[in-house]
């Protein structure tokens, strides 16, 4: 009995130190884990940093080397490719590399707080985004910065500007000397503004949403280009005409007829997009009609390289959210197309000659209501062919 007594102690006394030591391992695994999730601790230190993507990798570049004056070979080299940038561009996502990140609080470009995704949090790496509205240009500070439990760490790194961005010009056609406004975003340091080819003056001073300039001497149709330290655009529209259907007035041969179930006044000042007037068009039917006919020789649509039909309409008294015209050229109906109108503004349309039959040759204009309310107005002016 005695000795079964001191047995159960002797084992009690195991079996707490057993207890203890697995607690003690516990909390000693708990302590390694905690200080594991927080990293090495210290002050956090930005390397560099890369792009997420490699798509850009240069392929196998030949190259030509030369032994001696005789001789010569080709050899194919891998490019290493170095995915270290030292400037961002908006709305891309790279990895800030460095040491002591894992606790990071905040990342911030140009003094903008941008997210990052925490499940992808290291020690060594932050993946962002840089968002659209982060602060760009010359006038900031260009600095990346990370702030973590432990400290900060700030890194040159500018945000270049984007490309240009042209929404629209007006007038659409001009003569050389007038003045064109263009509207658009990112215009910050527009250094030129050209015809294709033809450098344009630009008047007064550019804000980042709109630029003026004077049409150059001898443009006929070009497209417009506007260049800042964000690269080169494009405008998406073409500006002038090849051919000419109505400005303020018809040229010669155009007006032998002007429509049915309408009337029109052709000299109207009220609301013009251009110039001293525009044509009025009051339609007394739903499906009355605007009709240009042209009395003179024909538009040889080759000839002239037209590809396009660009007019501008105002959608007046009348003329509601929804409401449409179709446009027809040369009397073929089965290729009209419809054209949705904007009450009490101007709106400008290109369509392609394809989408209306493909005509060789220019002999009529029509814009047909199409069962809008009666009467109702449009208003319509710089018509042309490009």
């Amino acid at each position: 009995m005695f000795l079964n007594k001191m047995n159960m102690k002797k084992i009690n006394k195991q079996s707490n130190f057993a207890m203890f030591m697995v607690l003690f391992t516990l909390v000693l695994g708990y302590a390694s884990c905690k200080k594991t999730d927080e990293g090495a601790g210290g002050q956090p230190v930005i390397t560099r940093v890369r792009l997420i993507s490699k798509t850009d990798t240069l392929k196998n570049v030949v190259h030509r080397i030369t032994l001696d004056s005789n001789l010569t070979y080709d050899e194919t080299r891998q490019v290493t490719f170095d995915s270290t940038i030292v400037a961002g561009r908006l709305n891309n996502q790279y990895a800030i590399v460095g040491e002591n990140l894992l606790t990071t609080l905040s990342v911030s470009f140009n003094g903008l707080n941008v997210n990052y995704n925490p499940a992808l949090l290291t020690d060594h790496s932050i993946i962002i985004s840089i968002p659209e509205q982060t602060p760009y240009g010359t006038s900031q500070s260009n600095k990346l910065v990370v702030t973590t439990k432990f400290g900060t760490a700030s890194f040159d790194f500018p945000i270049l500007q984007p490309p240009p961005v042209i929404t629209s010009f007006s007038p659409v056609a001009a003569g050389a000397g007038e003045t064109v406004t263009l509207t658009g975003t990112i215009f910050e340091g527009v250094t030129k503004v050209a015809f294709d080819l033809v450098p344009a003056e630009i008047i007064g001073t550019p804000t980042k949403t709109q630029i003026q300039v004077k049409v150059p001497a001898g443009v006929v149709q070009s497209r417009i280009l506007v260049t800042t330290p964000g690269g080169t655009t494009r405008s998406a529209g073409s500006f002038g005409f090849k051919s000419l259907l109505y400005d303020d007035a018809f040229p010669t041969g155009w007006g032998s007829y002007f429509g049915y179930n309408s009337t029109r006044d052709l000299a109207n000042t009220l609301h013009v997009k251009r110039g001293t007037s525009a044509i009025e068009n009051t339609f007394t039917d739903g499906y009355g009609a605007l009709q240009i006919g042209y009395n003179g020789s024909t538009i040889d649509v080759a000839r002239s390289g037209l590809t396009a039909i660009k007019l501008s309409i105002y959608g007046g008294a009348g003329i509601v959210a929804g409401s449409k015209v179709q446009l027809v050229i040369n009397g073929n109906y089965g290729n009209a197309v419809p054209i949705t109108l904007t009450p009490g503004t101007y709106t400008d349309y290109t369509i392609p000659l394809k989408d209306l039959g493909s005509p060789t040759v220019i002999t009529e204009f029509v814009l047909q209501s199409l069962g809008n309310a009666v009467p109702s107005v449009i208003y319509v002016d710089d018509i042309g062919f490009i």
